[in-house]
């Protein structure tokens, strides 16, 4: 096996290498493509992102524990997702921004907010990527232990080897070369984890999965929810908390491809194009897996390592190879996007001339790319790491929806929805020792109290920043944004849920064919609901 990743690090270095031939010397160059990226490989680019080498194993996880029905824990940020593509991507691609620190700037004027970028610059550039990179580096040292049979110390050492080649064609090419290998990650990710699926259908009989492991109903799987935890996932995350991949109104990484597109409409496509892929077809190749898991490994302890013990039992010694190096692009696509997105912040934010700034941002790359290694070690708990940052931002997600809409919202505003958060959950789960979903619904209640409170309370905005602001990015919010915006929603729940009861009947697929005329028709009517002329 570990001939075909060497195999796959020398072809990675290849495309990287060819990718940076359209890479400049410049910022906008380097971090966002010369703002030439087409929309189609900026979506790609972020399926691939968020296609972690951690995340079929998560889900595997999620279907034996709860069923299917337990991920609405994450499907439910399909609703932010679409808001997103109606409304927000458009006002970021025509703010011009390069990270979405810097909007602050653009919002309420250079001096108070240059503090702030600095400050959300070391937080989500360095402290949070971190967290991130430090999860996806540990789950690929257990798919290493599991797949390959490695010690943990040569597991450890294959990490640093494809650590160092996705840091050095991340430097020499920066965004450029991240997308033209996101793209043959998420070829032979998908293939690898889609040939898992066909392997598997031929083999399991998926009629004899658990009546429970099929409902599809939040709440209805094994473990019934509370009414709290419904609440919690389903009315308050998808605007409340920060998370990366789904943030309320965009923003990171995801904001990264946006801004590289050549205009607000491929921008709002890209996105679009992004929520379908990401929520309702990708996901398709893991469910199978993970429910046919219940019927060939009924009693597994370790609910993690069932994909790829599924691996292993169907897959022939040539397919293994195959599907290990899939889960190695995906990984290496998901690390190359956050030390380069993460790096972007400090060539953008910390205030450095145009000559420095990108020195700073290739130096913050190759520390991103080593601290990685070094949190890996300490990074015991995957969900542990997740609910900190589902917990620890739970909140500011309003601030981040209300800033384009509500002139009264001023620096301070923003600066106690990134402090608040904190306090509450240091408040709520470590003082009071409360659980989820009560430390979280208490945090988020903290959270805005305190920023109604302050912007309320406080300093007059400044109205001149306003008004530039306003009439730079063109914020609308109207019946058919909001017609819309529940459009493309329901098809995508549609497509989504459909599909499952496809997988699981053999009735005609009234409920997913709905989804894709549903979307269809969201696609067509995107570019003419949210362009200038239509807003004006």
């Amino acid at each position: 096996m570990l001939w075909a990743l060497g195999g796959y690090f020398v072809l990675s270095l290849a495309v990287g290498f060819w990718g940076r031939r359209r890479t400049t010397p410049t910022l906008e160059g380097y971090f966002a493509a010369s703002r030439q990226l087409p929309w189609y490989l900026a979506a790609l680019s972020m399926v691939a992102t968020t296609f972690a080498v951690d995340t079929p194993l998560a889900i595997t996880e999620y279907v034996r524990q709860e069923g299917l029905a337990g991920n609405w824990r994450w499907w439910n940020m399909l609703i932010g997702g679409m808001l997103s593509v109606v409304v927000f991507a458009p006002l970021w691609r025509r703010s011009g921004v390069l990270t979405d620190s810097e909007i602050l700037s653009l919002r309420y004027g250079n001096r108070p907010a240059a503090l702030l970028r600095a400050v959300r610059a070391v937080w989500l550039g360095l402290f949070l990527n971190l967290i991130i990179l430090g999860w996806v580096q540990t789950a690929m040292r257990t798919v290493l232990q599991t797949l390959v049979g490695l010690t943990p110390l040569q597991a450890y050492l294959l990490l640093g080897i494809a650590t160092a080649v996705t840091l050095t064609y991340t430097l020499l090419g920066g965004l450029w070369s991240v997308v033209w290998t996101d793209v043959l990650q998420l070829v032979l990710a998908l293939g690898s984890t889609t040939l898992l699926m066909l392997r598997v259908f031929q083999a399991v009989d998926l009629s004899s999965v658990p009546d429970w492991a099929w409902a599809l109903a939040p709440g209805s799987g094994k473990e019934a929810w509370s009414f709290w935890v419904a609440v919690a996932f389903l009315g308050v995350q998808w605007w409340a908390s920060w998370y990366p991949g789904a943030e309320p109104a965009g923003g990171g990484y995801i904001l990264q491809r946006m801004a590289s597109t050549p205009s607000p409409t491929q921008a709002q496509k890209a996105l679009a194009l992004f929520q379908v892929l990401h929520y309702a077809i990708r996901p398709a190749t893991w469910f199978s897996v993970a429910l046919a898991s219940l019927v060939v490994l009924p009693d597994l302890a370790d609910p993690k390592s069932a994909y790829l013990l599924m691996a292993q039992r169907f897959l022939s010694p040539l397919e293994q190879i195959f599907l290990l190096v899939g889960l190695t692009g995906a990984y290496m696509s998901t690390v190359s996007t956050h030390f380069n997105w993460g790096a972007s912040y400090a060539a953008r934010d910390l205030g450095l001339a145009e000559n420095k700034a990108l020195q700073a941002g290739l130096w913050a790359t190759i520390v991103l790319a080593v601290l990685s290694l070094v949190v890996t070690p300490f990074m015991d708990s995957i969900a542990g790491a997740w609910n900190f940052l589902l917990e620890s931002g739970a909140g500011t997600g309003l601030v981040l929806i209300l800033r384009w809409f509500w002139p009264r919202l001023t620096i301070w505003s923003e600066i106690a929805g990134l402090i608040a958060p904190m306090v509450g959950y240091a408040l709520f789960r470590w003082g009071l020792e409360w659980v989820f979903p009560y430390s979280y619904l208490a945090t988020v209640a903290f959270t805005l109290g305190c920023v109604v409170l302050v912007t309320l309370l406080g300093p007059a905005p400044d109205k001149r920043s306003w008004e530039a602001f306003a009439q730079k990015v063109q914020p609308a919010f109207t019946l058919r944004h909001m017609g819309l915006w529940l459009l493309g929603t329901v098809s995508g729940y549609a497509l989504l849920l459909g599909l499952l009861v496809w997988l699981r009947e053999e009735s005609f697929p009234w409920l997913f064919l709905s989804g894709a005329a549903g979307l269809t028709v969201f696609f067509w009517l995107l570019p003419r609901v949210s362009s200038p002329t239509f807003e004006a």
